[in-house]
């Protein structure tokens, strides 16, 4: 085997000769020659390839470029993705005596060692660039990961799966249930009519009181979440933070792209412990191009800059002085940047953002905090080079991942395909319109270090940055309000499985491997997993910190989301109810029951209530036509349901209204039965798509909101 060896003091010279300047840390007595590489790919430095052709010619080692490593990574699978990674080294060649790598840190010797004699073969080494062989790896893996993104928990557990919608006994009951139903109705119809009438209120009736006490439970436990305080996160140091993996999936979200870089940037987690997987699909071009524009595909020279936020309080929508448009800029070193083109102030931006476009048609988004002053010219503080220096060290900590095609292109098969490449310890979903609270990530890190091994999900908050947008946005903050800080409270404090709302999920990497990950055929994969986790013995915890997302704003774009939900719900509570006697070994009775009644339930009553509106509405207009379905003790169920159960669940809805002092939008909780009946034509569309389309992902469109999808997300950011 080939020992290289070269001393430290000239490794660092090698380094800064290629504009390296910041080696200050690769200087201290405990840092080795064999460590350097490594810690400069962990500060995610960009090294050019000349700097790799240096150490090669200096350990006289052969040099292998970019572009000729691509054709040698079928070899990649031979050895563990992980290992590959984590070394920076990729297998070229192998034969009976010797086995030859392509490597960036050749002085990684104990490795090479190592590999020498697993191998029982002679080792042989060339250098190239840590982009090259990543690159490399990642091609090499390409083909295993897609299909393992997709069929994974399917053929590890294909009981879990959705990829068949129903097993042939669920198919053999619902067809028996119809055919018993349509023969009592032609024998004798008011009995059809009576007995589905008194099984729609029975089930009901059950559910209700179940319902109400989650809830009243989720009430009494709104402060006892897990509670990380702001001085638990300050007083944590950030050297002993471990690596922590963010997904965000992306289809057809172009213009969310920009928001998605700086809400992530935004977060108060240090940025060479984070794993950034941005997931676009291959076919989605209008991304795919927007990235290239920001110079996330590796590209030299993007025509749109993006850089960090200065200010340290909020100043969107203050006084501030505006410049016109065509007006000149000149940065600091008195140079033309360009004229303006335009200027954006808004309560929502943490600042004001001066729109800037150079003589090449780039587009310069420029923080009002760069800005010294403005008269007949906008005078920026420092130098047009400061200023791309800021963006390219905004965006290095971004991995944008194409995700192959395939026949089915969901949101889990894009997070499972992020998976498969996650180097952090814990790692969480992030959607396209997601602002999560800064300090996220460290409340989840403390957290998970302060819990039981067994808990291996944190569920964030969730809430809108638009609630007050329109009537709809306001029935679905409402709706939010309720369902995330309270009733999933109640469902753990109950100990019932909880449906994880599909983002802010943080998870423990390895144990969500051992999972199968998400199930990508599989409309709401979250609240799938949430279930799987319960059946493993694990726990799911609330966590105090909320995301901001963007509520639909847009009536039809709303029903198709709704409709998307609703049918993952049916698909999960058939995957899981295939083996009803195993569920219930694996939950215990108890939660079995829970399961049935809170997860079956929320499938169970939007479904129904049309049919009991009907009924009453009918009743009303024509009395007494409907006669002989109200008889002893139906009758007093009816009217519990009708009238103690619409009246409890109004209140449910008063209460975060009035622990949040918010008085003014009482009105709207009084008035939330309105909002019920979007949810059943959503569930009843869902319904119907589960038979005729139950793999199709209805795409929800995002940057629609007035607030901030004009101002920010339609390019002018």
């Amino acid at each position: 085997m080939i020992k290289p060896k070269l001393n430290k003091d000239r490794l660092i010279e090698l380094l800064k000769a290629r504009g390296i300047s910041d080696t200050l840390a690769l200087e201290g007595p405990g840092v080795s020659e064999e460590d350097i590489v490594f810690i400069l790919r962990k500060k995610k430095l960009k090294i050019d390839e000349a700097f790799f052709r240096d150490l090669a010619n200096e350990l006289g080692l052969p040099f292998i470029r970019r572009e000729e490593l691509r054709s040698g990574s079928d070899l990649a699978v031979i050895m563990p993705y992980g290992l590959l990674k984590e070394n920076i080294i990729l297998p070229l060649e192998v034969s009976p005596e010797r086995v030859k790598f392509a490597t960036a840190n050749p002085l990684n010797l104990k490795l090479l060692s190592l590999l020498e004699t697993i191998l029982g073969r002679r080792v042989e080494i060339c250098v190239a660039s840590i982009e090259a062989i990543e690159e490399a790896i990642d091609r090499g893996y390409e083909r295993i990961h897609k299909y393992r993104a997709l069929k994974e928990l399917y053929y590890r557990r294909p009981d879990e799966s959705a990829f068949r919608v129903l097993y042939p006994w669920q198919r053999a009951f619902i067809i028996g249930l119809l055919t018993i139903f349509a023969i009592l109705f032609i024998v004798n119809y008011p009995a059809s009519f009576i007995l589905l009438f008194s099984i729609i209120n029975a089930i009901y009736f059950s559910i209700n009181p179940i319902k109400f006490y989650i809830s009243f439970k989720g009430f009494l436990r709104s402060r006892r979440v897990i509670f990380v305080s702001d001085e638990d996160v300050r007083s944590a140091k950030e050297g002993s933070l471990p690596t922590y993996t963010i997904l965000i999936p992306l289809y057809r979200e172009a213009k969310m792209l920009s928001s998605i870089i700086r809400n992530v940037r935004r977060m108060d987690y240090p940025p060479d412990k984070l794993d950034v997987k941005i997931l676009v699909e291959e076919k989605d071009s209008e991304t795919l191009e927007e990235a290239k524009r920001l110079g996330l595909l590796g590209n030299r020279d993007p025509t749109k800059i993006l850089l960090p936020f200065t200010s340290n309080g909020r100043a969107g929508g203050m006084a501030v002085e505006r410049p016109t448009p065509s007006m000149k800029v000149i940065d600091g070193k008195g140079m033309i940047v360009g004229e303006v083109a335009d200027f954006i102030s808004s309560d929502w931006l943490p600042e004001p953002i001066l729109i800037v476009r150079d003589g090449s048609e780039r587009q310069l988004e420029i923080p009002y905090g760069f800005v010294k002053a403005i008269r007949d010219v906008v005078l920026l503080r420092e130098g047009f080079d400061r200023l791309m220096e800021l963006n390219k060290e905004l965006l290095k900590i971004f991995d944008l991942i194409v995700v192959p095609e395939a026949d089915v292109m969901t949101k889990p098969r894009a997070c499972n395909y992020g998976l498969l490449r996650a180097i952090g310890e814990y790692c969480v979903i992030f959607d396209a319109e997601d602002n999560p609270e800064p300090d996220q990530l460290k409340k989840a890190s403390i957290a998970f270090q302060r819990t039981k091994a067994d808990v291996v999900c944190l569920q964030s908050h969730l809430n809108f940055y638009n609630p007050k947008e329109n009537l709809l946005t306001r029935f679905f903050s409402l709706e939010y309000s309720f369902w995330f800080d309270h009733y999933l409270e109640g469902l753990d404090a109950v100990d019932a499985p909880l449906p994880l709302g599909g983002t802010s999920n943080h998870f423990r990497t390895n144990k969500l491997r051992e999972l199968g990950g998400w199930d990508p055929y599989n409309m709401t994969e979250d609240a799938d997993l949430g279930v799987r986790i319960a059946r493993r013995g694990m726990r799911t915890a609330m966590l105090n910190s909320y995301t901001f997302e963007e509520a639909n704003s847009k009536l039809w774009n709303w029903i198709r989301q709704r409709s998307r939900w609703n049918k993952g719900y049916i698909q999960t509570y058939l995957v899981h109810m295939r083996h009803p006697r195993r569920l219930m070994r694996e939950l215990g009775w108890k939660r079995f029951l829970l399961f049935q009644l809170t997860f079956g339930g929320n499938i169970f009553l939007p479904l129904v209530n049309p049919i009991l509106w009907t009924v009453t509405i009918l009743e009303l207009l024509s009395p007494g036509i409907f006669k002989f379905l109200f008889f002893y003790p139906i009758v007093y169920i009816c009217m519990f349901n009708l009238f103690v159960g619409n009246l409890v669940y109004i209140l449910l809805h008063l209460g975060p209204i009035i622990i949040k002092k918010n008085y003014t939008s009482i009105p709207l909780a009084l008035a939330i039965p309105a909002y019920w009946v979007l949810i059943s034509v959503g569930a009843w569309r869902g319904a119907i798509q589960l038979i005729t389309k139950p793999f199709y992902w209805e795409k929800t469109d995002h940057g629609l909101s007035k607030l901030i999808g004009e101002e920010i997300h339609a390019g002018r950011i």
